[in-house]
C-alpha cells in the first residue's frame, strides 16, 4: 500500500493473522520514515491504521481499528473480576463497545411477584422500550465491592481506612483513567461502606481505573470485586430500607423477620408460591464492637467472609412464616450462639439473584440491605419462643428457666392455653351463631370474630412477654418478685414489689409453679386486646376489662414510634408500628 511515498505498517505478534484486530495485545501502529526507522504514532491514541482488503484482493483503503491499553483487563457482561490491589496502586479495566452494544442477558425465573408492586412487568418493559427509543444508548452498570481492607498502622484511626476509588472515562484519549489526570476527562467515585455503584449511558467503550489512595496510616492491600453489566447491577445495595426487623431476643438467641413479601390473600396462588418456596434471603450479623467490618458494611463479599454470623453458619435457622403484620408471607431468622447483653448489626442479604449466582448471571453478585441493630438480654430467665401449635402467633421471649428445654417450655405454655380455649368453645356453642339477623347477638360481628378475639387475648395474657428485671422502661411491670432469682438470691422481704399481689406473683399460676423463672419484668398485653374481646363477644359470656389501677396493672398501651410498649401477637420492632 502506498501513501505519499511512505509506507504504513500495522504490526502484530502475527502479521498474517487476519483477526488481529480482536487481539487485545496488539503493539499498536508504527510508521516508517522510508529509511527503515520505525516511529511510533503516539498521536493516534490507541487507533491502528490498516489496509482493508476484500476477498478478491482489492484494497479498500485505510480502516481504523481500536487498540486497548496493554495494562487493562477486558470486562464482559455480568462478569466480575476478583483481584487484589496494593495501597497507592491503580488497576485498569475496559468494557468494549461490542459488549456495550451487545445482547441483553435473560434475568431468569426470579422470585414470585409482589402483587402490589407499583408497576407490573409489562409496564416496565414498555417504559424501557420508550426510553431506548429516546436516548438510543445503553446504560452500563458498574459495581465494586471491597472484600478486605488493609491493616492499620496505629490503633487510633478515627477516619477509617481510605476507601477504593473508581475512575471512569468514555474518551479514547483517556484509556487509563486515574489519579493525576484532568477530571474533565473522567468521573471519580469513592466507595462508601465498601461498595460503589455507577451508571453510565453510552454506546462506546468504557475505561475504568480502580485506585487505592496513598496512606501512611495503613499498609498492605485490598481485595475487591469489579463487575460490569448492561442489564442491571451485578452487585446491588438497598440503602433506604433494612427490610429486616427485630422480633425479640433472649440471652443468647434472637428472632428476626423480613417485611411482607407479598400482599396476596391467603389461599391465592401467589401466597402459596411464597410460602412453599425455599427461603430466598440470608442474613449476616456481627457484634457492633467488632471492627473487622467497619467500612465494609455494604459489601456482600466482605460480609460473607468476615461476619460473626454468616449465611452458612449453623447458628442460623431460616423458614417462611405468615405470622405478624397482615398475616402475609415473610422469612424469619432464628440466630443462636450470641453473646449476653450485646448489640449486633443485622444485615439482610441475597445470594446472587435469589435463584442462581456467579459469573454470567444477571445480578449474580448478590444484594445487601441497609443494616439494622438488635440487643440480647442480660438475664437467663427469658427465652425466645415461637412456632407453637395452638398459640401460633406467639413469637417473643417468655418467662423461662434454664433447666427447661425450649420444647418443654413450648409444651407447658401451649397446652395451658389450648385447654382454656376448649372450655371457652363449649360456652360459645351455647350462643346462637347461625340464626336470623333478629336473633344474632350483633350485626357487626359474629361468633368467628369472638373466637378470634378470645384466642388473641388468651395467648397474650397466658404467655407473657418477658423483659430483663434490670430494664427500667416505664411501661414494664415487675412480676414474681416473691420467688428467688435463678442464682438463688432474692429481693429483700420489705421490697415494695413483694407487698402487692400483682408484682409478687405472675399473672399465670403455672409460671410460678411449673416454670419458676424467679423475678422478671413483663411487657403488658395491649389494652385494646381486652376491649376488642368485650366488643366482639356476646355479653352473656360476661367478659369485662378491669378499670382504674387494675387496668394499668394488667394492660399497656401502644405507641406509634415503632417501639413495643405493650404486647400483641405478631409484634416486631419498627415493623408493625402499633397497628
Amino acid at each position: 500500500m502506498h501513501l505519499c511515498d511512505s509506507t504504513v505498517f500495522a504490526y502484530t505478534d502475527n502479521p498474517n493473522d487476519l483477526n488481529a484486530e480482536n487481539d487485545p495485545n496488539l503493539r499498536g501502529a508504527i510508521v516508517s520514515d522510508g529509511a527503515g526507522l520505525p516511529l511510533a504514532l503516539d498521536s493516534f491514541n490507541g487507533l491502528e491504521i490498516r489496509d482493508s482488503v476484500e476477498e478478491d484482493g482489492e484494497s479498500n483503503g485505510l480502516d481504523l481499528v481500536r487498540r486497548y491499553p496493554n495494562a487493562a483487563k477486558s470486562l464482559g457482561n455480568n462478569q466480575f473480576v476478583n483481584t487484589s490491589l496494593e495501597i497507592g496502586d491503580v488497576q485498569w479495566f475496559y468494557l468494549p463497545s461490542t459488549v456495550v452494544n451487545g445482547k441483553h442477558a435473560s434475568k431468569g425465573i426470579g422470585l414470585p411477584v409482589y402483587v402490589n408492586a407499583t408497576d407490573d412487568d409489562d409496564t416496565k418493559d414498555e417504559l424501557r422500550k420508550r426510553d431506548g427509543l429516546e436516548k438510543r444508548s445503553t446504560t452500563v452498570y458498574l459495581s465494586l465491592t471491597t472484600c478486605s481492607k488493609p491493616h492499620a498502622n496505629k490503633t487510633n484511626t478515627e477516619d477509617g481506612f481510605p476507601q477504593l476509588q473508581v475512575y471512569v472515562s468514555k474518551s479514547q484519549t483517556l484509556q487509563e483513567p486515574g489519579p493525576g489526570h484532568d477530571d474533565s476527562d473522567q468521573d471519580v467515585y469513592t466507595a462508601v461502606g465498601g461498595y460503589v455503584g455507577i451508571e453510565k449511558d453510552t454506546d462506546s467503550d468504557v475505561f475504568i481505573g480502580v485506585a487505592a489512595p496513598n496512606s501512611t496510616d495503613y499498609s498492605g492491600s485490598y481485595t475487591y470485586q469489579l463487575a460490569a453489566s448492561i442489564d442491571t447491577y451485578f452487585h446491588n445495595v438497598v440503602d433506604d430500607d433494612p427490610f429486616l426487623y427485630f422480633v425479640d431476643a433472649d440471652m443468647s438467641a434472637a428472632l428476626l423477620v423480613t417485611n411482607n413479601l407479598t400482599q396476596a390473600e391467603k389461599g391465592s396462588e401467589n401466597y402459596q408460591q411464597w410460602m412453599n418456596m425455599t427461603p430466598p434471603y440470608t442474613m449476616f450479623a456481627h457484634n457492633i464492637n467488632n471492627t473487622a467490618l467497619v467500612g465494609l458494611e455494604r459489601s456482600f463479599c466482605a460480609l460473607d467472609a468476615l461476619s460473626q454470623v454468616g449465611r452458612i453458619s449453623k447458628s442460623v435457622e431460616v423458614g417462611m412464616t405468615s405470622r405478624g403484620l397482615g398475616n402475609r408471607p415473610k422469612e424469619q431468622f432464628y440466630i443462636t450462639g450470641l453473646n449476653q447483653s450485646s448489640s449486633y448489626n443485622g444485615i439482610l442479604a441475597m445470594v446472587g439473584n435469589s435463584t442462581t449466582s456467579g459469573n454470567g448471571i444477571v445480578g449474580g453478585g448478590g444484594q445487601v440491605w441497609k443494616a439494622m441493630n438488635f440487643t440480647t438480654k442480660a438475664d437467663d430467665n427469658c427465652a425466645v419462643l415461637f412456632n407453637l401449635t395452638f398459640c401460633s402467633e406467639v413469637a417473643y421471649a417468655v418467662p423461662s428457666n434454664p433447666k427447661l428445654s425450649v420444647a418443654k417450655l413450648r409444651e407447658i405454655y401451649d397446652t395451658y392455653a389450648a385447654n382454656y380455649y376448649q372450655n371457652f368453645s363449649y360456652s360459645l356453642q351455647q350462643v346462637q351463631c347461625k340464626t336470623d339477623q333478629e336473633s344474632m347477638f350483633s350485626l357487626a360481628v359474629d361468633c368467628d370474630d369472638c373466637a378470634t378475639a378470645y384466642k388473641q387475648w388468651l395467648c397474650s395474657v397466658s404467655i407473657p412477654r418477658c423483659a430483663d428485671f434490670n430494664n427500667n422502661a416505664s411501661y414494664l411491670a415487675v412480676r414474681n418478685a416473691g420467688q428467688d432469682f435463678i442464682n438463688g438470691s432474692s429481693l429483700p422481704a420489705d421490697s415494695p414489689y413483694r407487698q402487692h399481689v400483682a408484682s409478687n406473683t405472675s399473672r399465670n399460676t403455672i409460671i410460678d409453679t411449673m416454670i419458676k423463672p424467679g423475678p422478671y419484668k413483663e411487657i403488658l398485653p395491649c389494652e385494646d386486646i381486652c376491649s376488642t374481646l368485650v366488643k366482639d363477644c356476646p355479653s352473656k359470656l360476661g367478659f369485662k376489662c378491669p378499670s382504674g389501677r387494675w387496668l394499668n396493672a394488667s394492660y399497656g398501651y401502644r405507641n406509634s414510634d415503632g417501639d413495643i410498649t405493650c404486647s400483641y401477637l405478631g409484634a416486631a420492632y419498627h415493623l408493625s408500628l402499633g397497628d
